[in-house]
């Protein structure tokens, strides 16, 4: 039985996008993390049901992390290129992969904070991503 999550790429994708941001400011708590995550959840989750997305209200860190998350997501939708993009393009993803990745990820920062506090998931995620 395999137990690796699917899209198992675009959730590391994710992560470390937010894990950088976070490496510049070690102030920063899960709950910023899970805020991006919760705002490009709805962002596409309303995108995938045919909604305009509501404008994000998130400022300063919030921001910066969600901006950061929003630009991995466009890349891995196929809409954006990546800077540091390989060679070999990466087949573009449906959005409803990127919910379900999105969803994903917001249960991950909710059971890590819960278990080992305020940076418990960014110090967890940080361990893969060095």
């Amino acid at each position: 039985m395999n137990s690796e999550p699917k899209n198992i790429d675009v959730l590391q994708n994710l992560e470390f996008a937010v894990v950088e941001v976070w490496r510049k400011h070690r102030e920063m708590s899960d709950h910023v993390a899970a805020r991006a995550y919760e705002a490009a959840f709805e962002r596409y989750r309303a995108e995938s049901r045919g909604h305009a997305a509501k404008p994000c209200a998130l400022t300063g860190l919030d921001r910066e992390v969600f901006d950061a998350v929003i630009a991995i997501c466009e890349c891995r939708l196929g809409r954006a290129t990546s800077a540091d993009a390989a060679e070999e393009p990466v087949p573009a993803l449906p959005v409803a992969d990127l919910v379900d990745c999105l969803r994903e990820l917001r249960k991950s920062v909710e059971r890590h904070t819960r278990h080992d506090g305020r940076q418990g998931y960014l110090t967890f995620v940080d361990r893969f991503l060095k």
